[in-house]
């Protein structure tokens, strides 16, 4: 029989082991979850404040900018995948109707949801920090391009269109055995994520 401390002991075994199985998914599904994005870009049923947003997402993986401070190598892309769900999230949420058949269509949106909820509960304290860079989504620019131009002139659909697959073949190409292994080391990263943005304060 497991004693009640024994049990204690377990708890925050099991969640990081949660966490970084959940992260593994979501890392490695990168690719086909930009593509699954792409075409709620494309829909011209979702509004134009969730599309952008969306466009702003997929702009922000493909420029390699870190939301979270101190992640490096595979783990730098730990932040695109969950600035991609909560985003997914938030547009699911405020285009009910219209998200209704991609959700349907495409399985990838309840996994990313689950995901999230792992995410949450383990890293929540980290969460404050994406949200501020999604709230600036809106008005990214990168390389010129910015989201609103995205969805609002075919030459920027385009860019869009093709920078996200070019980003999947040259970007987001992971070795499974790379992603896991940059994982297992998660835990001292995030202590040093943590104390470096409590310095900031």
């Amino acid at each position: 029989m497991v004693s009640a401390d024994s049990r204690a002991k377990l708890i925050p075994i099991m969640s990081q082991q949660g966490f970084v199985t959940a992260m593994e998914e979501a890392i490695l599904s990168l690719p086909q979850d930009m593509k699954v994005l792409l075409r709620v870009v494309e829909d011209l049923e979702v509004d134009d404040e969730g599309r952008i947003l969306v466009a702003g997402a997929l702009i922000h993986a493909i420029s390699g900018s870190n939301a979270i401070p101190g992640m490096r190598g595979t783990l730098a892309f730990m932040d695109d995948a969950l600035i991609l769900r909560l985003v997914a999230k938030t547009v699911s949420e405020k285009n009910a109707e219209a998200m209704k058949e991609h959700r349907a269509s495409s399985p990838e949106f309840a996994t990313m949801d689950a995901q999230l909820e792992v995410a949450r509960g383990y890293i929540g304290d980290l969460f404050p920090t994406l949200e501020k860079v999604i709230a600036g989504l809106p008005k990214i620019n990168h390389q010129g391009h910015t989201a609103a131009k995205c969805i609002s002139d075919d030459e920027g659909t385009t860019w869009l269109y093709d920078a996200v697959h070019e980003a999947i073949v040259e970007q987001f190409d992971f070795e499974e055995g790379d992603v896991a292994r940059e994982l297992k080391r998660i835990d001292p990263v995030l202590a040093r994520v943590r104390t470096s943005l409590a310095q900031k304060v």
